[in-house]
């Protein structure tokens, strides 16, 4: 059996770069993950953009804000699965509560169930890459290894 979670999925909302979870990465605190992420997407090419995001209050208004800017590096895809696995690897480390919640998943497949996004997402049939439950499934093996 999977385990399917989303911001809108209370029992697993904290798994999604949408929870209130602040991180200290790059010398800088963040308000999300999602902060970061988005943060990074733009400070090459719109820095002014970027900072907007980066002060944004809310993580899910920092995302639907990027949403309206295509201006990001060429090599973006490229690029982004390394940026967000390094922001929701600190995540992680950064919160007991939520290393716990990830291994109490045991070893389930975890997908992220957005019908809208077929890299991070399953996609709406099913057919998308599930970048952010192979992440999440990553992260939790290297937690209990060291356990």
């Amino acid at each position: 059996m999977a385990i399917r979670f989303l911001s809108t999925i209370e029992k697993w909302k904290d798994f999604s770069n949408l929870a209130y979870y602040p991180i200290y990465l790059e010398g800088e605190n963040w308000i999300s993950t999602e902060h970061y992420y988005q943060y990074k997407k733009f400070e090459r090419t719109d820095l002014e953009f970027a900072l907007r995001l980066k002060n944004l209050k809310s993580p899910k208004e920092v995302k639907k804000l990027s949403l309206k800017n295509n201006n990001f590096p060429k090599n973006w895809d490229d690029i982004k699965l390394d940026i967000l696995k390094k922001a929701v690897k600190k995540k992680f480390e950064s919160y007991e509560n939520l290393q716990n919640l990830l291994l109490s998943t045991g070893q389930e497949e975890l997908i992220e169930a957005n019908p809208d996004d077929y890299f991070w997402g399953e996609g709406e049939n099913g057919s998308g890459k599930n970048m952010m439950g192979n992440l999440l499934m990553e992260i939790r093996s290297k937690i209990q290894k060291k356990l």
